[in-house]
């Protein structure tokens, strides 16, 4: 390609934004079938078949990611905003599906019944991570029909990341319930504590880089 025609191409041609989206939908997908996996912990149920659907989603993902990387310029002078910024939003996007993905690998090494006293805190973060999901989703969407044009989205993605910002709470506060509660469950073996020690502290990890990656969308692209 000439001089010319690469600078040409660098002046004009829109940054990879949208594809922002297209990631996030992959990470949407993924963890939607790490919350069926929480399902399918507390109920007894399959999570092989679940795993292989959240590596495969999560894959996508990272194929996306890997595609942003290519197509962002390295000069912040071709960009509505910092490189840095954007390539900070990528990473804790991604790291939602990444953690979402060590949950669910966490949970199918020990298959165990959970215990009676545990399942109503299991199932209150489940619950409070499903929320967490649904409100990021909406952001994700939201967020397109902004990059595409449409009007009169600014106060929806606030009110959307205030909601993440508070269901990340909530899941963080059930979190340590979750975790006190293995502490106390007589049941359990030491080494079944620590795993699901492990896996409450991964759980929270996925809402919290919802919260982050929430904050940087808005914060990036409603100036």
């Amino acid at each position: 390609m000439g001089f010319w025609k690469r600078i040409g191409t660098l002046l004009f041609e829109q940054p990879p934004t949208l594809l922002f989206v297209e990631h996030g939908k992959k990470v949407c997908e993924t963890t939607k079938h790490f919350l069926a996996a929480m399902e399918a912990f507390s109920s007894g149920g399959d999570i092989e078949g679940i795993r292989r659907e959240v590596d495969r989603w999560e894959h996508e993902a990272d194929q996306i990611k890997h595609e942003i990387r290519r197509k962002l310029p390295r000069s912040d002078l071709f960009l509505p905003m910092a490189r840095g910024d954007l390539m900070d939003l990528l990473w804790q996007q991604d790291e939602i599906a990444d953690k979402a993905q060590d949950a669910v690998h966490l949970l199918g090494l020990l298959p165990m019944t959970l215990p009676a006293d545990l399942r109503g805190t299991w199932e209150k973060l489940r619950a409070g991570l499903w929320e967490s999901q649904r409100a990021y989703c909406n952001l994700i969407a939201t967020l397109e029909r902004h990059l595409k044009g449409e009007r009169g989205l600014a106060e929806r993605m606030r009110e959307l990341l205030l909601e993440i910002g508070g269901r990340e709470h909530e899941v963080s506060t059930t979190e340590d319930e979750l975790i006190a509660a293995v502490y106390r469950e007589g049941s359990l073996d030491p080494f079944s504590k620590v795993h699901l020690v492990e896996v409450a502290r991964t759980l929270g990890q996925v809402a919290g880089h919802m919260e982050n990656a929430a904050g940087r969308i808005c914060l990036l692209f409603l100036r």
